[in-house]
Parts: C-alpha cells; sequence; structure tokens
C-alpha cells in the first residue's frame, strides 16, 4: 500500500470511521482539495499532518495502522484506494469538516451536510 493510501486510510479510520461511504468520502475530497488549494502542502500525508488540522494527529506515532476495529480499518483502505483511483465530489470543493454538533467555523459558508460531519 502506498503511503498516501495509507495516511487517507488512517484519517479516514479516525475522523470518518462509522460514517456512510459518501461521507467518508467526503472527508477524503476535503483532504484532495486541500492538496490542490495553494494554502495548503501538495499531497495527501502532508496536509494531514499540518498542526491542529485534525483531531487524532498530534505526532508521527499518530499514522501507524490501528490494531483494533478491524473491519472499520479494513473499510478505510478500501474506501482510500477506491478514491485514490475515481474521485469523486460530494462537497462542492470544501475545504474542512467538521462533526455537525460542532458547526460550520471561521465564518465559512455550509457547502453540505453529509451523515455526521458539515463540510464549509
Amino acid at each position: 500500500m502506498s503511503q498516501s493510501i495509507l495516511c487517507l486510510a488512517i484519517l479516514l479510520f479516525n475522523e470518518a470511521r462509522g460514517e456512510p461511504p459518501k461521507g467518508q468520502y467526503a472527508v477524503l475530497e476535503v483532504i484532495h482539495n486541500r492538496s490542490q488549494h495553494p494554502d495548503y502542502p501538495d499531497n495527501y500525508c502532508d496536509v494531514i499532518k499540518q498542526k491542529s488540522q485534525f483531531s487524532f494527529y498530534r505526532s508521527p506515532h499518530d499514522l501507524i495502522p490501528p490494531k483494533h476495529e478491524q473491519e472499520a480499518w479494513e473499510q478505510s483502505i478500501k474506501v482510500a484506494k477506491d478514491f485514490s483511483k475515481k474521485k469523486t465530489n460530494y462537497t462542492n470543493k470544501a475545504l474542512f469538516f467538521n462533526h455537525q454538533r460542532l458547526g460550520v467555523r471561521f465564518n465559512k459558508q455550509l457547502k453540505c451536510k453529509i451523515g455526521k460531519h458539515v463540510f464549509f
């Protein structure tokens, strides 16, 4: 598995485990959209590793595959691999997402809500 697929799968496992597939793809869209934007790094792993951007990531030790919930981990790998082959467009180029209870931040406009996440 490539490093970028591994990074995407770990992000999915930690940020969108249990979400419907469309919601998982939408989370990956945010990473992809950032990698294409001039204000962010140009590769998925570096986007994920940016300081204070994702709740699960604090150090490189956080980018290790989980040893629990193997079914969810396998699903995360599958979605990451599928996304790498065929990008989706559910979020209208959103650069951010949050759990719905946190809402939209940074004075941004809501682009969509999928599952338990809002995208903006």
